[in-house]
């Protein structure tokens, strides 16, 4: 077993910090939820997420949902993003791991999720593909439409099209 935190470990440990920063109870978040449409986070619920149930061997008893990061984002009044990456500041190279043997800068990880830039060994084109053109604004620094074309044509030569994470 290992005793790297997951995903759902970050995701839950920022919801306390921001719920804390906020200066609510368990219950008022829970409370908070409720009002806004989301009552099966009751705060048992929330108390569980927060503190990770755990089994025998020291794992989650279960992941934090999809919806829940988004409905906690909504109720948090903060940005998805800001629940699944810790806000250290970009000067830090503090190691984020957030896919099992991915590990990258927090700022990194923000980038890639926000859609700025392609994580890995991947075709920068198909990275980007699926921008809908009224959004499309080329990325900063290296990745220019033409360095996109040319990153892409470099790792589909070398056979390494969208294979690997690192």
């Amino acid at each position: 077993m290992t005793n790297e935190p997951t995903v759902s470990d970050l995701v839950a440990e920022r919801v306390q910090q921001v719920r804390k920063k906020r200066g609510w109870t368990v219950k008022q978040l829970a409370e908070r939820c409720a009002e806004l449409g989301a009552p099966e986070l009751t705060a048992q619920a929330l108390y569980n997420l927060e503190n990770g149930r755990r089994d025998d061997s020291g794992r989650r008893r279960r992941d934090v949902t999809v919806d829940e990061l988004l409905k906690l984002a909504y109720v948090l009044s903060v940005a998805p993003l800001h629940l699944l990456v810790p806000p250290i500041d970009g000067n830090e190279v503090a190691p984020y791991r957030f896919i099992e043997g991915v590990t990258t800068t927090p700022g990194i990880a923000r980038a890639w999720i926000r859609g700025k830039t392609p994580l890995g060994r991947v075709v920068a084109r198909e990275y980007f593909s699926e921008v809908p053109d009224s959004e499309w604004e080329a990325p900063a620094g290296q990745w220019t439409a033409q360095n996109v074309e040319a990153q892409s044509r470099a790792v589909e030569e070398r056979g390494q099209g969208g294979k690997g994470l690192d």
